[in-house]
């Protein structure tokens, strides 16, 4: 297989984050996020000027990613700026591959994902709100699936089909069930629901 075929292109935008705590209390500072797609490749988005623990980035981006199965989560990490302009990590999400690719997800549908925020220590930092597109291929390449014995099963689902049905104007909610109680790494944990101003984050695609 070429060069130009084992990759796949996609449109990632960083929405927006909710709740943003470090040491359980709430930022207050300016924030952005790194969106990383493989040691090799991350994306720093733009800072939220206002500050504060509920940002709104709405930063797009596009880049690519392996699709010969290599690749298993993409990782979008939050960070706030000290008063003297260093970083500091609020937390890490992962979203898995499979949650937007393969399946019964069709190319170059438009999906509205939101997961946990964990800091170092494992703790809930806050949630974090993307889209990810995979943007259609003329070529077909597929997605190969990582071996199950690789990838967890549990604490991870898809909320793009609960975001489809729910109605335009309700709010955030986490999820409570028990499927979700096991987390493995940080963040991974997915929240259904769309945020109050649903249609400002809806465009033509």
């Amino acid at each position: 297989m070429s060069y130009s075929r084992s990759k796949r292109s996609l449109e990632i935008e960083l929405i927006s984050a909710e709740g943003l705590k470090v040491n359980g209390k709430p930022v207050k500072r300016q924030t952005f996020g790194v969106v990383r797609i493989d040691q090799e490749t991350h994306h720093k988005c733009k800072v939220d000027e206002q500050g504060g623990s509920y940002p709104i980035w709405k930063d797009r981006i596009k880049t690519e990613m392996a699709v010969d199965g290599s690749v298993r989560f993409i990782s979008v990490e939050v960070f706030y700026l000290t008063s003297g302009g260093a970083k500091k990590s609020v937390g890490v999400a992962k979203i898995p591959v499979t949650d937007f690719m393969g399946g019964f997800t069709p190319q170059g549908h438009l999906n509205f994902l939101s997961y946990r925020l964990r800091d170092e220590y494992g703790d809930k930092s806050g949630i974090v709100n993307v889209s990810i597109m995979v943007k259609p291929d003329v070529n077909d390449v597929k997605y190969v699936s990582p071996s199950p014995l690789m990838v967890p099963s549990l604490g991870y689902t898809a909320c793009s089909s609960q975001a489809a049905k729910a109605v335009n104007g309700q709010m955030w909610r986490p999820t409570t069930s028990s499927s979700m109680a096991t987390t493995i790494g940080y963040g991974g944990r997915v929240v259904t629901g769309v945020p109050v101003n649903w249609p400002t984050y809806q465009r033509q695609l």
